[in-house]
């Protein structure tokens, strides 16, 4: 049996910390230098992505209110007004009478988003039945 002295066990000791350690200095930075943009990527796509959702919406409703409008008051609306007033600037809208219905379209443009994969413009349909 081998008898280690008080010197060689700390050694040994040191040792194997240093081995356990491995030299991984500035590792983690590493890691989140390069996680970091793949991040950021995803986070702007999902707002991006958000604000084309709400933009949808808004642009579905104003073509909604604009069809019951022209239901309620028989085609006497200011389409464009009352469109732009629902889903913000820049929206426009055009609309078609066939027989006892109303077709309302209604575009509204999005803020682009990252690399263009969004669309630059959703577009709405409402229909309602005149009585």
């Amino acid at each position: 049996m081998m008898r280690y002295g008080a010197a060689a066990v700390r050694r040994r000791v040191h040792g194997i910390a240093r081995w356990l350690h491995g030299g991984d200095d500035g590792a983690v930075t590493a890691e989140f230098a390069t996680v970091l943009p793949a991040v950021m990527v995803i986070a702007l796509v999902l707002m991006s992505l958000a604000r084309a959702v709400v933009v949808s919406m808004d642009c579905q409703d104003a073509a909604a209110v604009l069809a019951r409008e022209l239901v309620v008051a028989r085609g006497e609306v200011d389409g464009g007004a009352l469109v732009r007033s629902v889903a913000g600037p820049g929206a426009t809208v055009a609309g078609d009478r066939a027989g006892d219905t109303v077709t309302v379209t209604t575009s509204c443009p999005v803020i682009p988003g990252p690399g263009n994969v969004l669309p630059t413009r959703v577009r709405a349909t409402a229909v309602g039945r005149l009585q």
